[in-house]
């Protein structure tokens, strides 16, 4: 099979492109050709966000399917079918669970879950998929949409659920015991993936004709809370590490548009098993592991942690808060 990964070396286009490699495909990069590629793997340097000149460079070019790890909005998604229409046989868009919103009391999502997004990274995204949805309604356009969570894995700093998120410094705060600013506790429930499982996921969707014009759930099985992901983090460390709690209604009021990151993020992947007969192998704890040897064994991707005035002072008003709580209820 004949393989673009539009992105290819990027986070999870690296992963792509290796795995898809791996399995016997013969794969293309369209990337600005900032990084090297495998042994085999052919390179189209360009700007993705030019969609005339992309369009001319892939239009020389064969394909059996198409990963687009770049496409952010509508336009984007417009100059892949415009690029792509009866010339390949799939297409898959990497979206978010971002897309998804909402202020009822659902915990689960399927992929028939209103799309209310909140930021607008989360708009951009389900406007191109709406693009891809009125491509196959109207010409028959294969494309099928992968909605990923949080994603583990080589190439990114770990960290979610809390005050920073993805963080560089993480696995240095956590050595030297500085608390961790988690939000609600740790309570908040997530269910990643690793760029693993969405190369497989990809693998196994390919070809299946029930997995064309569809948009899917595309997690791992294990859901576990924020606080759990930490305690797993330090658990690999060899370090125990500290939590301070911050309230989620508090921290919306100073950052409404982190909402996403501020929300359980548990969803139905059945759909996904079913139309494409496959299993997410990866554990949560095998995704952290795997991120942080990456992270270890990167100059650079592990950074030293070093306190700053902000950190100081929330940390002094969150101790202070549960000391004062304690007082009044002791």
């Amino acid at each position: 099979m004949r393989i673009l990964v539009i992105g290819g070396s990027g986070f999870v286009g690296t992963v792509l492109t290796r795995s898809f490699a791996a399995a016997g495909h013969k794969i293309t990069v369209l990337s600005r050709g900032q990084r090297n590629m495998p042994d085999g793997v052919e390179t189209i340097i360009g700007d993705r966000k030019d969609h005339a000149a992309f369009k001319t460079l892939v239009a020389d070019h064969s394909f059996d399917a198409v990963f687009d790890c770049l496409c952010y909005n509508a336009e984007d998604a417009q100059s892949d079918v415009e690029a792509f229409a009866g010339r390949i046989q799939q297409l898959f868009f990497l979206s978010t669970d971002f897309v998804y919103g909402g202020d009822d009391d659902v915990v689960i999502r399927t992929e028939d879950y209103p799309r209310q997004a909140y930021n607008s990274y989360g708009q951009n995204k389900a406007a191109a998929e709406d693009v891809f949805v009125h491509a196959w309604q109207q010409q028959q356009f294969p494309s099928t949409i992968l909605r990923a969570p949080h994603i583990l894995g080589a190439g990114r700093p770990l960290g979610t659920g809390s005050l920073k998120n993805r963080d560089a410094t993480l696995l240095d705060a956590i050595r030297k015991g500085v608390p961790i600013v988690v939000l609600d506790d740790g309570a908040l429930l997530i269910q990643p993936a690793t760029h693993h499982d969405i190369a497989n996921a990809t693998l196994a969707a390919f070809g299946k004709q029930q997995t064309l014009g569809q948009a899917y759930n595309m997690m791992g099985n294990d859901v576990v809370t924020s606080r759990r992901y930490y305690e797993i983090a330090g658990q690999i460390i060899g370090c125990e590490p500290r939590f301070l709690s911050l309230p989620t209604s508090v921290y919306l009021q100073a950052a409404p548009t982190r909402r996403p990151f501020a929300q359980h993020r548990i969803y139905d992947i059945s759909k996904l098993k079913r139309d494409a007969d496959y299993d997410p192998k990866w554990t949560v704890r095998a995704g952290i592991e795997d991120t942080i040897k990456a992270l270890e064994a990167t100059d650079g991707a592990s950074q030293s942690y070093e306190p700053t005035e902000l950190d100081a002072a929330l940390q002094h008003a969150l101790e202070t808060h549960s000391g004062d709580l304690l007082k009044i209820l002791g």
